[in-house]
């Protein structure tokens, strides 16, 4: 208590109000490294937001500009809380949803009315911390809680990181809340009170940490998209020819190990040039998506489906032999042709070749080519239907002729 008592809180004011510039320069630089998070831009706004109002508080407290108090006081406040509006706004467009945006900064503008209707100084104050921690420490509680429940492979830790500094602050602002309900000492914004001096070191610390938060949040985010997109075709989603190789070997390997079997079906849409001629190459992607969403919709959890390329898919099928497998290459050429397809207003179907690896014969390259093989088939002999070329049959062992018994 006797070094918070030592600290001067103009000084600590304007310190804070660093940190709030801090986060908007954060942000501003990950922008422009090239995210384009909508995020980042309500994270930079809320900085600044709370960068000026720490700057314009103590200098409009400290000096004289002419300025009435209660009015200072307003500007200085509607700033700090347009920064928790837009924290809780930021982290809603982080995760895909609405802001909030307009009904939060319309509840705030209210609740900066009602603390600028009180003329006497402790008043003003101690109404002012009591409406408006409730309102901070909601809105970053409810920022935390959105983050904290948010899961996404790679990156629920760091969430949780930074919806632990939401919770952090909203509890230490529940707690200011109960101790300026209970004190006559918060007499103004600068008093020596160590509860207040402790507000401005805390709300220095959660800038600080939040930054770095919110920094790491979306270079890990960074990170996983670019993982995806180096084994994800960026048109689909569906794995790459290059996660093929991974993919193919792994199943193989585990097809040999446990003596399960592995099959795998070749998927190309029919007539698709004449697609891309009819209505343009943009439709072509449309209907390539569409179809492999169907694709994609119609496998169990342990199958891969792959866009090898243009129009052409391969699903590999693990724990499947070549009868189930023909039955999910029907329930494939069904769902593809069952309905429309947007962009052209008109069914498409599809040829599938299926095949079954020889386990312990042949490699997954040999099996896919013949899956390639029956594919051709498949159209050879009229689209729209599936053509199976089953594995090679093993060689007949031959046994040795019987030595004769010597007399």
């Amino acid at each position: 208590m006797e070094l918070l008592a030592s600290l001067d809180t103009p000084t600590l004011a304007f310190v804070t109000g660093l940190a709030g510039v801090l986060l908007a320069a954060a942000m501003a630089g990950i922008r422009l490294a090239g995210m384009r998070n909508p995020a980042l831009l309500y994270w930079g706004l809320a900085g600044l937001a709370f960068g000026l109002g720490h700057q314009l508080g103590h200098l409009f407290l400290t000096l004289d500009f002419g300025v009435p108090r209660a009015a200072a006081l307003s500007i200085a406040n509607g700033l700090i809380t347009l920064t928790h509006v837009l924290l809780l706004a930021g982290t809603r467009a982080y995760l895909g949803r609405r802001t909030w945006l307009g009904p939060l900064l319309a509840l705030a503008a209210g609740l900066i009315l009602v603390g600028a209707l009180w003329t006497e100084m402790q008043q003003v104050l101690r109404t002012r911390v009591l409406v408006l921690s409730g309102f901070y420490l909601t809105m970053d509680f409810v920022s935390g809680l959105h983050l904290w429940r948010a899961r996404s492979s790679g990156l629920t830790l760091f969430r949780r990181f930074a919806a632990g500094v939401f919770f952090f602050n909203a509890t230490f602002l529940a707690v200011r809340f109960v101790y300026a309900a209970g004190t006559q000492t918060l007499t103004g914004s600068f008093v020596q009170d160590p509860f207040q001096i402790l507000f401005f070191v805390v709300s220095l610390v959660f800038i600080f940490v939040l930054t770095l938060g919110l920094a790491l949040l979306m270079f890990r985010g960074a990170e996983i998209e670019l993982q995806r997109l180096v084994h994800r075709d960026p048109l689909t989603g569906l794995f790459n020819r290059r996660s093929l190789f991974e993919h193919a070997a792994r199943e193989e390997a585990r097809c040999v190990r446990y003596g399960t079997p592995l099959s795998l079906v070749m998927v190309d849409i029919d007539h698709f040039k004449a697609v891309n001629d009819g209505h343009g190459h943009a439709a072509g992607d449309e209907v390539i998506c569409q179809a492999a969403a169907r694709i994609a919709c119609a496998l169990r959890d342990t199958d891969a489906a792959f866009r090898l390329g243009g129009e052409e898919f391969l699903i590999l099928l693990p724990s499947t032999d070549v009868d189930s497998a023909i039955a999910v290459a029907e329930r494939l050429r069904g769902e593809i042709s069952r309905t429309p397809m947007e962009s052209i207003g008109a069914r498409v179907t599809a040829s599938l070749g299926v095949t079954q690896l020889a386990r312990g014969r042949e490699d997954w390259e040999s099996a896919m080519r013949r899956a390639d093989a029956a594919l051709y088939r498949a159209k050879a002999e009229g689209r729209d239907r599936v053509f199976v070329l089953s594995p090679p049959a093993a060689a007949p062992r031959i046994e040795p002729d019987p030595v004769p018994d010597l007399p």
